[in-house]
C-alpha cells in the first residue's frame, strides 16, 4: 500500500508531498527530512524509489 509520494528538487526543498495516511505534522516533516536524506545519498544511476515500512 502506497502511504506516501514526496517529489523533492535537488536543493531538498519538496516539491511534492501527499501523505495517503494521517500523520502529525512533526512526523511528516520528520519522513520528509529523513526520506531525501537517503535519496541525495544514491549514485546517479540508482532508481530512486524508496520502500519502507513505519
Amino acid at each position: 500500500m502506497i502511504k506516501a509520494i514526496l517529489i523533492f528538487n535537488n536543493h531538498g526543498k519538496p516539491r511534492l508531498s501527499k501523505f495517503y495516511e494521517h500523520y502529525n505534522e512533526d512526523t511528516e516533516q520528520q519522513i520528509i527530512r529523513e526520506t531525501f536524506h537517503l535519496v541525495s545519498k544514491r549514485d546517479e544511476n540508482v532508481c530512486n524509489f524508496l520502500e519502507g515500512g513505519m
